[in-house]
Formats: structure tokens, sequence, C-alpha cells
């Protein structure tokens, strides 16, 4: 079994610290660029579909839980940090942003021809769970949130629009997954919220998005009360799902004006788009043990120099490589020449470039590909990175 800890140190992602807690890890500086351009790409393909991006407070007065009636179900699990006449005011930790977004649609009146109305966020998220693992899980939680309000028959076209953004980035991570629709058990009725036949269409037009792109899946009876689920799980556990909530738009009087001019509630659809990216950072160390596709790579290029006399030319080196939006960093530690080379073969660094005397009197580079050494000019090395990372 892969010690996601040992490999988060050892490639310098992220560190857990005794003092500071459990469910507390710091995402390193390598680690943080990781997120940076997973979260870059996920922002840019939402606003790309017509998601307008938000942004929700990290605490807020617990009674916008009470309207959605799942305060008392759940503080167990919320972080509430101060209260005010008998908890008549308290004021908790954000453990989710669904109520936030509503919130948000209701600011305008809407009509039929605005929807789908779609709001994506980067929200971080508290929860105060018990079961804290490393950095799977954790107590703070950074997410890729997206919301949907649409017409009941925009519902499937929304949740396939959903799906192939989710693709898209499963696809370009590598990372294998499989598909599971969560219904109702119709045996107990009387535990969900929703109309038989709201369920019954929504799990239909989940399971006709499913299989017009050609995606595999399965059915269980495990739906949450309030709506059906598409859950995608990574290794036999759910890591983002497409959830339905038939609740939460009563719950907030959330509505829009249909062409007949009377008032209807929207289907609310609510996913991530990667998820906790705490928890998808552990999944890409496990899958790639340090060794990053280039386009993921927190260093692609580091420079070292083979004496202290030759660190102002790599620092300009490093400078040049740097307006090419590489991301490229030198090694100016106190090792000698020969460990700052095996530290950064370790860190899995996909391009190492030293300078020497020779590199500096001739101005060129040697790059470093396993025991394999090669002159280069910058301009070779810049339009080799290049167009690696577009084929990677």
């Amino acid at each position: 079994m892969v010690d996601i800890n040992r490999l988060g140190k050892e490639y310098e992602i992220y560190t857990t610290v005794n003092y500071i807690g459990k469910g507390f890890p710091i995402i390193l500086p390598r680690g943080a660029r990781i997120i940076r351009i997973l979260r870059n790409f996920v922002e840019s393909e939402l606003q790309s579909k017509g998601y307008k991006v938000v942004r929700t407070p990290s605490m807020s007065n617990s009674q916008i839980y009470k309207i959605e009636d799942r305060y008392e179900s759940g503080k167990d699990k919320m972080f509430v940090i101060k209260n005010y006449e008998e908890e008549k005011s308290s004021i908790v930790l954000k453990p989710y942003v669904p109520p936030f977004h509503c919130t948000i649609y209701n600011e305008n009146q809407h009509s039929y021809k605005e929807l789908p109305i779609k709001y994506c966020e980067t929200s971080t998220v508290f929860r105060n769970d018990m079961d804290i693992k490393g950095i799977v899980k954790t107590r703070q939680i950074t997410l890729s949130d997206a919301s949907i309000f649409c017409e009941p028959q925009k519902v499937e076209e929304s949740i396939k629009e959903a799906i192939k953004i989710q693709q898209k980035y499963i696809n370009k991570l590598d990372l294998g997954v499989t598909y599971c629709i969560s219904t109702w058990d119709e045996n107990e009725k009387e535990n969900y919220i929703g109309t038989p036949d709201e369920w019954k269409n929504v799990v239909q037009s989940m399971k006709n998005a499913l299989s017009d792109l050609n995606i595999n899946y399965t059915v269980n009876k495990k739906g949450r009360m309030y709506g059906p689920s598409i859950k995608v799980k990574h290794n036999n556990k759910t890591f983002i799902s497409i959830q339905i909530d038939f609740e939460i738009v009563h719950r907030f009087d959330t509505k829009y004006a249909d062409n007949d001019s009377t008032n209807k509630y929207p289907v609310y659809i609510h996913y991530t788009v990667v998820g906790s990216y705490e928890k998808l950072l552990a999944m890409l160390i496990e899958r790639y043990k340090g060794d990053f596709p280039l386009w993921l790579a927190p260093v692609q290029v580091v420079v070292i120099s083979e004496n202290q006399e030759c660190e102002e030319y790599a620092n300009e080196i490093r400078n040049e490589i740097s307006k090419s939006g590489i991301r490229v960093e030198t090694e100016n530690t106190n090792d000698n020449y020969r460990s700052k080379i095996k530290k950064q073969q370790k860190l899995n660094i996909p391009y190492i470039v030293t300078v020497g005397k020779k590199e500096v009197e001739n101005n060129t580079i040697k790059l470093i590909k396993g025991e394999n050494k090669k002159s280069y000019n910058l301009d070779e090395l810049i339009k080799e990175v290049e167009e690696c990372q577009k084929q990677s």
C-alpha cells in the first residue's frame, strides 16, 4: 500500500505537523502550485461554459442552515464558533455552498429565458469529521463547486454537460473511474423528498445522459432523502458526484417565471468538477508517485550551477525561461554539485539544466536526462519544453 504521507513529504508536496493538529495538512509550494494549475483549468473551463464565478463567506449566521432545515441534524459536523442568546444567532464555519448559491440566485427575479443559471466557486469549507486521514480527508476542504438552476426539461442536457466537464479532467489526469446512479427505495417513499414523478424523470435523465456518452453505470438505492445522484468512483471510493436537491429550492423559495407567467421551482443540480483538491492531490501522488506529467509538474525545469561563480548566469537563465511561462527554479543550496543533481532527479524534475564555466563562456546550457548530458542553446530548450507540454 502506498504511504501518501511519506510520499507527500518526500516529493515536497505537503506535510503534517503534530502541534498543528490532525486533519490540517500544510500544502508546500510544489503542492500549492499543482492545486493552482488544476484550479486554473477548472475555472477556465466552467467560465467557457457560461458559469458565473461567485464568492461566498467562509462563515455565516447559522440561520441560513436553519432555513435549509439541516442545522439541527448536521450541527455535530459543523464548527460552531460563537453563540449569542442560546444559539439563536450561532456563527458557523461554512460546511458547504448550495444555500449560498440559492441566496445569490434570489437576488434577482428570473425568467425561464435566463435558465439554466450557473454559478461556480472555488470554496473553502469546514467539516468536523472524526474520520480524519492525512490529506485524504481533512477538516478544511477546498472544493471546485458548481451549481445549476434549470427547467425540468433541461435536466438531461445540464447533467450531460456536467459529466463532460468532469470527464475532461478525469481523462487529462488519467484516472480510472466507475459510475453509479444512487436513487431511492420505492418501498420507503415516505422517507424521501420529491414526488415519484420527479424522482423517475430525473433518474431517467441521468441514465440517458450516461448512455448518450457511452458510459457504463450501475444503479443502487442509496440516494439521499432529498434527491438522486451520480457518483463517480476511483478505486471503489466516491470522489466526485452530481447531486440533485429537490428540497433546497422550496426552502429558499427559489423560483423563476415560466412562459405562462406562473412562478415555478427550478431543478437544482450541485456538483464538483474535481472534488476536494486535497483529496485529489493525494490521488495524484498515489497515481504518479511524484513523476507528474509535464503539464502538471510543479517544477518543469531546474537550473543548477556547477559552482558559485556560475550562479549569476544560472539566475539569468532561470529568468529567461520564466518569461516563457515555464515553471522553473534554481537550485542554490550549499550542497555540492552532484548532490544537487541527485536531489532534483529524486524529485522527478522533468528537465535538469546545469551551467558551468564552459556554458557561461559559450552562452549555452547543458541538459541532463538520465545518464546523458547534451549541450543546448536556451531557445532550443524552451521550444522543446513547450512542444512536450502540448503533447502531455
